[in-house]
Protein backbone atom coordinates (compact mmCIF):
# COMPACT_ATOMS: atom_id res chain seq x y z
CA UNK A 1 0.00 0.00 0.00
CA UNK A 2 1.31 3.28 -0.60
CA UNK A 3 1.93 5.05 2.64
CA UNK A 4 0.18 8.19 1.82
CA UNK A 5 -3.36 6.20 1.49
CA UNK A 6 -2.43 5.03 4.92
CA UNK A 7 -1.66 8.10 6.32
CA UNK A 8 -5.13 9.41 5.01
CA UNK A 9 -7.02 6.72 5.92
CA UNK A 10 -5.21 6.99 10.07
CA UNK A 11 -6.15 10.63 9.52
CA UNK A 12 -9.47 10.32 8.34
CA UNK A 13 -10.24 7.56 10.85
CA UNK A 14 -9.20 9.93 13.77
CA UNK A 15 -10.81 13.03 12.97
CA UNK A 16 -14.40 10.70 12.53
CA UNK A 17 -13.23 9.55 16.30
CA UNK A 18 -13.08 12.83 17.35
CA UNK A 19 -15.79 14.38 15.93
CA UNK A 20 -18.43 11.82 17.36
CA UNK A 21 -16.84 11.89 21.16
CA UNK A 22 -17.57 15.87 21.03
CA UNK A 23 -21.09 15.13 21.11
CA UNK A 24 -20.65 12.15 23.83
CA UNK A 25 -21.61 12.74 27.16
CA UNK A 26 -19.04 13.02 29.73
CA UNK A 27 -18.69 10.89 33.17
CA UNK A 28 -19.80 13.47 36.52
CA UNK A 29 -20.35 11.99 39.61
CA UNK A 30 -18.65 9.29 41.64
CA UNK A 31 -19.35 5.35 39.95
CA UNK A 32 -21.18 4.09 43.53
CA UNK A 33 -23.50 6.52 44.60
CA UNK A 34 -24.47 6.02 48.23
CA UNK A 35 -27.71 7.18 50.26
CA UNK A 36 -29.31 10.15 49.62
CA UNK A 37 -27.06 11.25 46.40
CA UNK A 38 -28.12 7.66 45.16
CA UNK A 39 -31.77 8.14 45.69
CA UNK A 40 -31.80 11.61 44.20
CA UNK A 41 -30.21 9.96 40.59
CA UNK A 42 -32.94 7.20 40.88
CA UNK A 43 -35.73 9.65 41.05
CA UNK A 44 -34.44 11.01 37.69
CA UNK A 45 -36.18 10.25 34.59
CA UNK A 46 -33.21 7.68 32.87
CA UNK A 47 -32.15 10.23 29.96
CA UNK A 48 -31.46 12.95 32.87
CA UNK A 49 -29.26 10.79 34.87
CA UNK A 50 -25.50 11.36 34.91
CA UNK A 51 -23.43 9.15 32.90
CA UNK A 52 -21.17 7.08 35.17
CA UNK A 53 -18.48 4.37 34.31
CA UNK A 54 -19.85 1.03 34.32
CA UNK A 55 -23.86 2.07 34.08
CA UNK A 56 -23.56 0.30 31.04
CA UNK A 57 -27.78 0.15 30.08
CA UNK A 58 -28.41 3.76 31.36
CA UNK A 59 -25.35 5.24 29.66
CA UNK A 60 -26.32 3.25 26.17
CA UNK A 61 -29.80 4.79 26.53
CA UNK A 62 -28.02 8.23 26.98
CA UNK A 63 -25.60 8.19 23.85
CA UNK A 64 -28.46 6.73 21.55
CA UNK A 65 -30.64 9.14 22.66
CA UNK A 66 -27.86 12.20 21.99
CA UNK A 67 -27.01 10.81 19.28
CA UNK A 68 -30.61 10.27 17.73
CA UNK A 69 -31.70 6.83 17.49
CA UNK A 70 -35.04 6.03 17.50
CA UNK A 71 -34.58 2.34 18.68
Amino acid sequence: MNARFVLLVVTVVVIAQTLLSISEVSASGPVIARGAEREAIKSQHILDRPYRPGHFYGNTVRRRHARGHNR
